[in-house]
């Protein structure tokens, strides 16, 4: 089974970049796509637009709370299981179950890495009664320790220190904060996306060649240990094509279907 999970940029509301990703995504030919940044769309408009792509069941979670509405589509039937835009969350949790999987979608806190430690507990603690696989997938804005190899040869902490925002979102008394992964890894999520270099997620090409970026990849997917024994695998995609739909690059997950 194929799947994607994108944060495409406040709801990819430019005709060009639009165009480019309804492009893309019917190349790609996906049996579930997860999404973050659905700005002011609306559910007939998802529904319509998915189907085009042979997935005809839908959910987009509007919610009160954030413009940066989340949804999820599939060619299978999908099952609502739960959806919370309460506190801690930035931008909500959505559960649903396809195929007797169950997957979360949501998009962490882009500010203080603080706010993401209570957003993970809350997942870790929220995942510990699904013993059925599980896939949590979404914008995380969090850095993992296990990238930590790249970031530390790659002087980022001192990059990040000298830039605003890049400060204020993971570096905490002068050290990027892992904390909120680790909360997930130690609640039993397994990354699958995690390679020998880094595989970046952010940022892309939408504004032009950059000077001195910092890549870091803050795109995940994550499974619990009874999907690993559908073999999952994650990479984020790369190209010209989607160099310029949003400022986050694709992750694109496979796993075995029963």
């Amino acid at each position: 089974m194929k799947v994607v999970q994108y944060n495409i940029l406040d709801g990819c509301r430019t005709d060009e970049r639009y165009a480019l990703l309804f492009d893309w995504l019917k190349q790609q030919d996906y049996d579930i796509a997860g999404f973050n940044e659905m700005n002011d769309w609306t559910k007939a408009e998802f529904q319509r637009e998915m189907e085009k792509l042979g997935m005809s069941y839908t959910f987009l979670y509007q919610m009160k709370t954030s413009p940066y509405f989340i949804g999820i589509a599939s060619k299978f039937p999908i099952e609502k299981i739960h959806k919370t835009d309460e506190a801690p969350f930035h931008h909500g949790l959505l559960h649903v179950k396809i195929q007797q999987i169950h997957f979360l979608v949501t998009h962490l806190s882009p500010f203080e890495s603080t706010i993401r430690e209570k957003e993970t507990a809350e997942i870790a603690d929220y995942i510990q009664s699904i013993h059925e696989p599980l896939m949590l997938m979404g914008d995380l804005n969090t850095l993992s320790p296990l990238d930590q190899d790249y970031y530390i040869n790659n002087r980022s902490k001192e990059k990040m220190i000298q830039r605003k925002f890049s400060n204020r979102q993971h570096i905490l008394n002068g050290e990027i904060n892992y904390q909120p992964m680790q909360t997930l890894l130690d609640a039993g999520l397994h990354d699958i996306g995690v390679g020998e270099s880094l595989d970046y997620s952010l940022p892309t090409k939408i504004k032009g060649e950059l000077n001195d970026p910092v890549y870091v990849r803050i795109d995940y997917m994550l499974v619990n240990q009874a999907m690993l024994q559908l073999n999952p695998k994650s990479t984020i995609i790369h190209g010209e094509k989607v160099d310029v739909i949003s400022d986050h690059y694709p992750v694109q997950g496979q796993f075995d279907h029963k």
